[in-house]
């Protein structure tokens, strides 16, 4: 009789997250015993059993990326206001501080267990077996953290002015032999998983912010990983993440349609099924009358049409959109 897996640590997180990608079945699933944890220790005059408002930024930032990934998950969106208030309190962490020291723990266990309940719901066993062997790792693993400092220490070396800044990178643990086989894995596995990619794009933000919040200590250790104020200070500068391209065709109702501006065709759109809505900008190289017409009747008479629509978006939100295309036909029910 099969077994379910027992995932103690990291390592046992990617040997699963392997046999995944090679194509191996979960019949009993994963069982979490003890993993993933996330501990912090900051070293410093004001951390001493305390929180200081710069950390607890911090660690608000991660309970927002566990809110962002279980939006992503079960809405397709990255916008928070899509969960319920049993929703939010489910998926709250907790933040343990160790008496008589500056070492904080986050037991995410907890919350994977509640979110592989909530999402089993509407997930396949085997897409929730990624999920969360695919959020662990984002959300508390070594390897991905390791993996964002020596980005960001690249990229900040390419931009540094002064030998005195190069110097400071060089402190920035290198990634180990095993680390680098580990981001390979990881990689592969958030190519196979779309919705897993999105919460990388939005874990990137979170370290940053949560780095941010933890260079004001004189060193602060994330998952193990030492990082002297001066390096992490360095390693934040210029780090927000620009707006990401994607793809946003589907079905739309037109809830409003702006030919006042004679050189820009503007329209309003809601997603079918969804509360999800947004301006866009028509494009007048492809889009001919005949289909502005299409646009405007699907606003008179309230009918759904299917928009090709390239879009930047950032944080859950639609920062610049285009339709490139309207097709009038009925969605699926």
């Amino acid at each position: 009789m099969n077994q379910p897996i027992k995932i103690k640590n990291e390592g046992d997180a990617f040997e699963a997250i392997e046999r995944f990608l090679a194509g191996d079945a979960f019949p009993e699933g994963i069982v979490l015993e003890g993993w993933p944890k996330l501990k912090i220790r900051l070293v410093g005059e004001k951390f001493h059993s305390s929180l200081t408002p710069s950390v607890m930024k911090s660690f608000i930032e991660l309970q927002n990326l566990v809110y962002k990934s279980y939006a992503i998950a079960q809405y397709d969106t990255e916008d928070t206001r899509r969960l319920s208030k049993e929703e939010r309190d489910e998926l709250e962490i907790e933040v343990k501080v160790e008496e008589g020291s500056a070492i904080f723990e986050i037991d995410l266990q907890d919350v994977l267990i509640k979110f592989a309940e909530k999402a089993g719901e509407t997930m396949p066993p085997e897409l929730i077996v990624a999920t969360i062997l695919g959020l662990g790792v984002l959300w508390a693993g070594k390897t991905s953290y390791t993996a964002y400092l020596n980005y960001r220490k690249d990229i900040r070396a390419s931009e540094a002015k002064t030998e005195e800044q190069r110097d400071v990178l060089s402190s920035v643990e290198a990634m180990s032999k095993q680390e680098t086989a580990r981001l390979e894995i990881l990689t592969k596995l958030l190519v196979s998983q779309p919705k897993l990619q999105t919460v990388n794009r939005e874990a990137y933000d979170t370290r940053t912010e949560m780095l941010r919040g933890f260079s004001t200590a004189d060193e602060a250790t994330i998952s193990e990983i030492v990082v002297p104020q001066d390096a992490a200070q360095e390693l934040v500068t210029n780090a927000r993440r620009k707006a990401v391209e994607k793809r946003l065709d589907g079905y739309y109702r037109i809830t409003r349609v702006d030919s006042s501006n004679p050189d820009v065709f503007k329209v309003k759109v809601r997603r079918h099924k969804s509360l999800d809505e947004f301006e866009a900008v028509v494009e007048d190289t492809s889009l001919t009358g005949d289909k502005k017409e299409i646009l405007q009747y699907a606003e008179w008479e309230r009918t759904t049409v299917y928009l090709s629509i390239n879009a930047k978006e950032m944080d859950g939100e639609i920062k610049q959109a285009v339709v490139l295309d309207v097709v009038r036909k009925d969605p699926p029910d």
